[in-house]
């Protein structure tokens, strides 16, 4: 039977199913005794060796590209290394359970026998066998795993549609990038067909929509932070009442807002330190390269062109690149800016740790009137809520709770899912039911629960997405 992580068991875990992946781009970059793989092996192995002792052997599964850690489906990290699993997949790896007592060398056979082509292994009787000729006896490879599917046809079908729609726009998006990088034209049928699908999702199942856009993958930022741009421009552009057709033109401007930073080098984009003032006028380019690139492309519509060289501006034009031909940026070049500013803004990076929805928020209605059209922020408030939707909130009854739904009528009072009980358990997201923050205990009665603060999941161990 599958144990049950709780918590920061589940955190580790989750660690070390990072660093596998971590550890086999880095075999496949490096020479074998090159410091950066002899690191991530190490750390790799300390990391397994903590969980080990912690909750005994451990199982990583995956099935239909999604990751589960014992029987746990784990919807953010099932996209963050969607790549990873399908390359496990494809080797007929269902499940890999790591068992204690194992050591380094058994950790760097599996992942060598990860970096080795199909066949290879075929020759050697799979990656059983290979890893057995090894003399690897604390590491069980699993073709398939009945429980992870039975785990799966329990979860929720919103959810998994959802999910769904949000991978395939991730994946598109990748692919629309890396045609641009090699100076191929981006199929403009296919970023309409993208945007309608996340269109039509978003109508249909606007609050799941709205929390994956909680994603975020450290190793392709640009992608996950495209798609969701573009969901959170959806939303607002649908609050600010956008008939369906200027929908589709804001969402494809959104999607390809940041298309220019594949001109970047790479090693600016996803630096994990702050960009020194001579890097930043680097990257300052890549609005304008941004509006080349789609210039230069049949079919696409010139609001494209004009969100990617603008999206920066600043409502009061204080921004890059400098504009002298108009007072403000078009509408949708602020309406970008807005979902824009707040997607990177909650973003966790290295050099500056994580910031929670709501200073993000509170930071931009401060610049409302300057940066930011006063009017779209107000709107994005409302789009979002003062606590916007994915927020950790502790309650005066000591409650935990994930926001779920904003209250347009009360933006203090949005309704949430239980997280954490009063006593401390911890709750399953799929159990939990949805509650109103404005429930009184009667008519003209004191509210029952009421925000103390916004708390950050990651020191409690919370997975956010798990609740939509």
């Amino acid at each position: 039977m599958a144990k049950i992580l709780k918590g920061n068991q589940l955190e580790k875990a989750k660690i070390v199913f990072e660093q596998l992946a971590a550890v086999k781009r880095k075999m496949l970059l490096y020479p074998a005794q090159h410091p950066e793989l002899l690191d991530g092996l190490k750390r790799l192995t300390d990391s397994l060796d903590a969980v080990l002792k912690e909750v005994g052997d451990i199982t990583f599964a995956m099935h239909d590209d999604d990751l589960f850690i014992e029987s746990e489906l784990l919807i953010r990290e099932s996209l963050t290394y969607q790549q990873f699993i399908r390359e496990c997949e494809s080797m007929d790896i269902g499940a890999i359970t790591f068992n204690t007592g194992i050591d380094e060398k058994e950790i760097e056979a599996l992942v060598d026998a990860l970096c080795t082509d199909r066949q290879t292994l075929q020759n050697e009787g799979g990656i059983e066998g290979r890893l057995r000729s090894r003399g690897v006896t604390h590491i069980v490879i699993s073709a398939s795993s009945a429980e992870t599917s039975q785990v799966k046809e329990e979860g929720e079908e919103e959810t998994k549609a959802a999910k769904e729609v949000y991978n395939s726009a991730v994946t598109a998006v990748k692919d629309i990038m890396r045609s641009a990088k090699v100076g191929q034209s981006v199929n403009v049928a296919k970023v309409e067909k993208l945007v309608g699908s996340l269109t039509d999702a978003l109508f249909t199942d606007h609050l799941n929509m709205l929390g994956l856009t909680v994603i975020k993958s450290y190793d392709e930022t640009t992608f996950y932070h495209s798609v969701n741009t573009c969901i959170l421009c959806l939303s607002l552009g649908n609050n600010l009442s956008l008939d369906r057709d200027k929908l589709g033109i804001l969402g494809a401007a959104a999607l390809l807002h940041d298309i220019g930073k594949v001109n970047i080098p790479k090693e600016l984009t996803t630096k994990p330190l702050p960009l020194t003032p001579e890097e930043f006028e680097i990257m300052k380019r890549h609005p304008i390269e941004g509006a080349e690139i789609l210039s230069q492309m049949p079919g696409m519509h010139k609001l494209s062109m004009v969100v990617a060289y603008e999206h920066h501006v600043g409502y009061d034009l204080s921004g890059y690149p400098k504009l002298t031909n108009k007072d403000r940026p078009h509408l949708f070049s602020r309406l970008v800016q807005v979902a824009d500013s707040y997607e990177a803004g909650t973003s966790i990076r290295p050099f500056k740790g994580s910031k929670l929805p709501d200073q993000v928020l509170a930071e931009m209605i401060r610049q409302s009137g300057r940066a930011f059209d006063p009017v779209i922020m107000k709107s994005f408030v409302h789009t979002l809520s003062i606590y916007p939707v994915g927020s950790v909130v502790l309650l005066d009854t000591g409650e935990i709770a994930v926001v779920f739904e904003s209250n347009s009528e009360d933006l203090a009072r949005p309704r949430v899912k239980l997280a954490v009980d009063e006593d401390g358990k911890s709750l399953d997201p799929a159990s939990t039911d949805v509650i109103s923050l404005s429930d009184q205990t009667k008519k003209d009665g004191p509210y029952k629960r009421s925000v103390i603060r916004v708390i950050d999941p990651w020191e409690l161990g919370i997975d956010v997405v798990q609740f939509f």
